[in-house]
């Protein structure tokens, strides 16, 4: 075993799709797809030395060949195929740390092989999505705090027959600099006869946060430019977008013409959803609006009204940027799951008085975790693959 590639490595899958790609016709593919079926290259292939590798792309694992391998089972494609072949895959431009060498005599190895691949790499997802919400969650932590910014959350409400159709858009605006809030609420007069009910609770008639606007998209997408524009006084740094799930959102936004698509496209944008998975320290967790308000006690009512809901999302996030940073402290190492971790005496116990702690999930993830004493929880601050 080594601890970092010195040569050139190909990913296993990579050259099989390179391979396949290049045919001329579908009876080249048909034999190729032949040749790499594992049960008969695997057996055909019992001496050939294969890795394991991490990337440091992406800190996933992958099984690997080397040059020669590569060349070796290019001899042997070129002979099942009875055909030379011109195309010699691209090594990608990669460097591999904690390399294993081993070799699989069978389509029942490979196939465990790849079993345990795909679950070392879905945890590398989660490790990596979970430390980009947690950035995201410090950062609009520190934005808050710094009081300078027009915090701006959206929602977009779409016909339950057909999503193209949007009926309702509605904003909150939270100026941190005067502690002023402001609420906008814009039904869509095109589609004044279609109503929700079926799928999704239509409450477009039930906005409490003031009057309700009936206008075309058009005038809809100016008075929403108007607002992120700050009248034109905005240097595309102030104002800040905020919505729970905003993916979504935005895509209606974009919808509504290049203009808005252009226009929000230089906001830095914060979804509530990835801020309190990040809070919880579960990526793959996307909690309900309603599910969230109820759990930090913000009283609501009407949601799925395009107005309200972006009146309480605004007010989630405030919630969520109220809660304490990360807590320095010295760290101690223990070797445990993630949710072996949470809430139990034995970590307590573990770490005694101290609040910080190092996990290793049994996934092979590695975390930095401490103790939020405000909320009696585990927080994970960092976390990486080994």
């Amino acid at each position: 075993m080594s601890s970092e590639t010195a040569e050139t490595y190909f990913r296993f899958d990579y050259i099989n799709k390179a391979w396949r790609k290049s045919a001329k016709d579908d009876a080249m593919i048909k034999n190729m797809s032949s040749f790499f079926n594992p049960i008969n290259f695997f057996n055909r292939r019992a001496k050939t030395e294969f890795f394991l590798g991490t990337s440091q792309v992406d800190a996933k694992r992958y099984l690997l060949v080397s040059e020669q391998g590569v060349r070796d089972i290019r001899t042997d494609l070129e002979a099942h195929l009875s055909t030379p072949l011109t195309f010699f895959p691209v090594a990608q431009n990669t460097v591999y740390t904690n390399m294993e060498s081993f070799y699989i005599e069978n389509a029942i190895d490979y196939n465990k092989i790849e079993k345990e691949i795909k679950s070392f790499n879905k945890a590398a997802d989660a490790s990596a999505k979970l430390w980009n919400f947690l950035q995201a969650l410090a950062t609009a932590r520190q934005m808050y705090r710094e009081k300078k910014y027009f915090f701006l959350a959206v929602d977009v409400e779409s016909y339950e027959r057909d999503h193209s159709c949007i009926l309702e858009v509605g904003w909150s605006i939270h100026d941190a600099r005067k502690d002023l809030f402001m609420d906008r609420h814009f039904c869509v007069e095109k589609y004044r006869h279609l109503k929700n009910g079926r799928y999704v609770s239509d409450a477009k008639d039930r906005f409490m946060f003031g009057k309700t606007v009936w206008a075309s998209l058009e005038k809809i997408s100016e008075e929403f430019l108007r607002d992120i524009t700050l009248d034109g006084e905005n240097d595309d740094k102030i104002v800040v977008l905020v919505g729970h799930d905003i993916n979504m959102d935005v895509k209606y936004l974009e919808a509504m013409g290049k203009h808005m698509k252009d226009a929000i496209a230089t906001l830095t944008r914060f979804d509530t959803a990835e801020m309190n998975a990040a809070r919880v320290g579960k990526p793959n967790d996307r909690v309900s609006l309603g599910r969230l308000l109820d759990e930090f006690k913000i009283e609501n009512y009407c949601l799925h009204n395009a107005g309200n809901d972006a009146h309480f999302t605004l007010l989630l996030f405030l919630e969520l940027c109220k809660l304490p940073n990360p807590i320095t402290a010295t760290k101690v190492v223990a070797t445990s799951s993630i949710g072996s971790v949470r809430g139990k005496s034995s970590a307590r116990e573990a770490i005694g008085r101290k609040t910080s702690l190092f996990v290793t999930s049994k996934a092979g993830c590695h975390f930095d975790v401490y103790l939020d004493v405000d909320i009696d929880e585990w927080m994970i601050v960092d976390s990486y693959v080994k």
